[in-house]
């Protein structure tokens, strides 16, 4: 593989995108006590179980844009490399934005469900891109760049911070 500014931008966007994910979740389950932390850190850590089970029966997108490219069929690249994890970077920012606003336990632990599931997945497919030599660097950071940029995009436009009364 071969490095240059453009590819190592890309991996610091990725990178970052995943960190603050984490970050995120920690915070989360970090502002808890009790039996609360330890069930939001089961829902984490069922996050990231339920990523594994999606990578043994080849869901994940890193598995599914290797296959459409072997297909060869362009729909397959742009859906399952582009669409669908815009949408679903789209999805848990939303969700996490609702979370936070409303502070329900539910909702909260299904965040921290999504977001390691989806951070894992991000991470997965990076590690595929960098790792393997089954497809152009560009197209397989396809569908983490494009979860990176829905996440950013739909986090910077929609999350307004709770006004604080003085």
């Amino acid at each position: 593989m071969k490095w240059d500014i453009f590819t190592a931008i890309e991996q610091l966007i990725i990178l970052l995108t995943i960190a603050g994910q984490i970050w995120i979740a920690c915070k989360v389950i970090l502002n808890s006590a009790g039996a609360e932390q330890y069930v939001r850190i089961m829902s984490y850590a069922t996050g990231i179980l339920v990523f594994l089970i999606t990578k043994a029966l080849g869901l994940t997108f890193a598995d599914l844009l290797l296959s459409s490219l072997d297909q060869r069929d362009v729909f397959m690249l742009i859906l399952i490399g582009a669409i669908v994890p815009f949408l679903v970077g789209a999805l848990v920012s939303e969700v996490t934005i609702i979370a936070i606003g409303i502070g329900r336990p539910v909702l909260t632990r299904f965040v921290l469900m999504l977001g390691a599931f989806t951070a894992a997945q991000a991470a997965y497919t990076n590690f595929i891109a960098v790792t393997t030599h089954l497809t152009t660097l560009d197209k397989a950071f396809i569908p983490n760049l494009c979860y990176a940029v829905s996440v950013g995009l739909w986090l910077t436009f929609r999350y307004r911070e709770q006004a604080t009364g003085y």
